[in-house]
């Protein structure tokens, strides 16, 4: 049996020391401990979403906090815009529509961000507008959208502004307040190397308003419930508790290493990997390409080929095309604790199974990008 080496854009590798974290003896949630230990990782996700505001623990996967976040800050009826680029970014018109919101959508093409003028015109012909849902990171096409520039016009049209950046919290520069985002929601399994289960969701004045004006639209996912909490040090329900120790531990390491280190260490991954997979013939799928994952297209239908042999003979797991684009792409990811071994790893085993099937007639090529992209800068 190979060893699997994970390259998926989430979940990531999880560090040998936040596993040993997660190993330690459970203790109870309602104890001074854990409130100092939740106070300690809220603090840190603070300071590296660049936010004054709370950030507030849920134990859910991403989507329970995008659920959380809309269905608090919105009530039936009202109008909200959807950027859609992509599979994931589209949820958030799925979970509108079930809170019965009147949903108004500025798509793009999979591979291309939603241009802040279509964000403009949207707005401009339906006025309205009580909120903004928008997607740093599309996972699903590795796609960076400008979140900044969706913000500055949100706000200038009286909208909140909402964010998933569920894959770009200490993976790609985030500045929560310089921004003026509302809401920004995160998870734990992806730059944050913990293992999945938990999201956090930071609340701005004029968010926590129209929270707490919005009387009873969830329970579990009363935001309410979890700002009162938060001033306590506490959550409302049972926390994962190992999970947040795991993540305490996970965010202590993003401190060692500091946080633009690790953003740039994300940075020339991404870029190393591009300039691989360039280098070896294919097409990359992104326009706007995020530091998350790299998309390469597959025209003959070999996606699910590579996908199959990498793992099979390298025991390389990396991620397929999502909805439309199943058997079209593979995912490579180079999120969390990966460093650039790893990416060697990666393009090496990638460059062998094109050469085993019969795509490439010769391999070294895309090593030899890497190479002129780690050491030539």
């Amino acid at each position: 049996m190979k060893p699997m080496k994970l390259f998926t854009p989430g979940p990531t590798v999880v560090p040998w020391r936040v596993r040993e974290k997660m190993a330690r003896p459970i203790i109870h949630h309602r104890t001074s401990e854990y409130r100092a230990i939740q106070r300690g990782v809220t603090d840190d996700l603070r300071r590296f979403m660049k936010t004054e505001n709370p950030v507030l623990l849920l134990a859910s996967s991403g989507t329970g906090a995008m659920e959380a976040a809309l269905a608090n800050v919105t009530r039936p009826g009202e109008k909200v815009l959807v950027t859609a680029m992509g599979k994931f970014s589209a949820r958030w018109k799925e979970i509108a529509e079930v809170y019965g919101l009147e949903v108004v959508s500025a798509d793009a093409r999979w591979g291309d961000p939603v241009s802040p003028e279509a964000v403009e015109r949207a707005l401009d012909e339906n006025p309205g507008v009580r909120a903004v849902f928008t997607t740093h990171a599309e996972t699903s096409t590795g796609v960076l959208q400008d979140v900044r520039s969706v913000a500055k016009i949100a706000r200038e049209r009286g909208a909140l502004i909402v964010v998933d950046a569920i894959t770009t919290i200490c993976a790609e520069n985030l500045e929560t307040d310089l921004w003026g985002l509302d809401v920004v929601v995160g998870s734990s399994q992806k730059g944050v190397m913990t293992p999945p289960g938990l999201a956090f969701v930071s609340i701005s004045p004029a968010a926590r308003e129209r929270v707490e004006g919005a009387g009873r639209r969830a329970y579990y996912f009363d935001l309410n419930r979890a700002l009162a909490a938060y001033d306590n040090g506490d959550t409302p329900w049972t926390p994962p508790i190992g999970l947040v120790m795991g993540l305490g531990e996970a965010l202590k390491m993003i401190g060692e290493e500091g946080l633009e280190n690790v953003i740039e260490r994300h940075g020339r991954n991404a870029r190393a990997t591009r300039r691989a997979v360039e280098a070896l013939g294919l097409e990359l799928l992104a326009s706007s390409p995020a530091n998350c994952t790299t998309a390469v297209v597959f025209k003959d239908g070999n996606a699910e080929t590579v996908r199959k042999h990498l793992f099979d003979v390298h025991g390389i797991r990396i991620a397929g095309g999502q909805a439309e684009l199943k058997g079209k792409i593979v995912r490579l990811g180079h999120l969390g604790y990966c460093f650039e071994s790893d990416i060697f790893t990666l393009i090496s085993g990638l460059e062998s199974t094109l050469l085993d099937i019969g795509v490439i007639e010769a391999s070294g090529k895309g090593i030899e990008a890497l190479f002129r992209e780690f050491h030539e800068m």
